[in-house]
């Protein structure tokens, strides 16, 4: 994780520990301020592994509204990214297996995949914004078609910038894995369109305005409706 990532989570623990203070003492919008703060890395973690936008949205939602309910069993404030990561993973791969459309494969059969290096990138345009939109819909494609395993540590580390540890703890798995996984996902993504990636700032699966808007409200009126009942 690089400096100014390191800066920003470290950040985050002191301001989620005074939100998750506001929300048992019954501030229950207190919670919104919680799914602004963590709606970005728990889309890129469901969106790594149901590959669908509105699947990621409807696991993402499904997954608050249960951290919500198990409040009471986080025991560290400063983990609750981790926390939260760990529950939406769960929900996403639940919402695979009732689809009938996630399959389990041996890190051996991982390396049966298509050869991602052979893609190219399109001819630059003139406008810069256009060429950064073509060059992000072609990178979130190669990370779609990576493996199922590797996608999820790919976008965890590389995207999201978590740390080999915080990766381990979200997805359950050795740190050595998520090394090794993490390696072979690179080899398999184009080290130039990597590099123009990063010289660009081209950001992937982008979550915020309207979508995240979106969750919020659903979160928050699912919520309000459960209160109700």
């Amino acid at each position: 994780m690089n400096t100014k990532a390191m800066r920003e989570e470290q950040a985050q623990g002191p301001i989620d520990a005074l939100l998750l203070t506001e929300v048992a003492a019954g501030n229950q919008e207190a919670f919104a301020g919680i799914i602004r703060r963590h709606n970005q890395r728990m889309f890129r973690i469901a969106r790594s592994i149901v590959t669908d936008d509105a699947e990621a949205m409807d696991a993402v939602q499904e997954a608050f509204i249960a951290a919500y309910e198990r409040l009471g069993d986080l025991k560290d404030p400063a983990a609750l990214g981790v926390w939260l990561g760990r529950i939406v993973r769960n929900t996403a791969l639940m919402r695979l297996r009732s689809a009938r459309r996630y399959l389990f494969m041996d890190d051996s059969d991982l390396e049966n995949v298509m050869e991602l290096s052979v893609l190219q990138l399109p001819q630059r345009s003139p406008d810069g914004e256009v060429a950064n939109i073509q060059l992000r819909r072609l990178l979130e494609q190669c990370i779609d078609e990576l493996p199922d395993a590797f996608r999820t540590v790919f976008v965890l580390r590389a995207v999201d910038e978590c740390s080999t540890s915080d990766t381990a703890e979200i997805l359950e798995i050795e740190q050595a894995t998520v090394k090794t996984r993490f390696h072979r996902a690179k080899r398999l993504i184009q080290q130039r369109l990597l590099a123009c990636a990063e010289a660009t700032g081209v950001g992937v699966h982008e979550f915020a305005g309207h979508r995240c808007d979106t969750i919020v409200h659903n979160v928050m009126e699912a919520l309000r409706q459960k209160q109700l009942r």
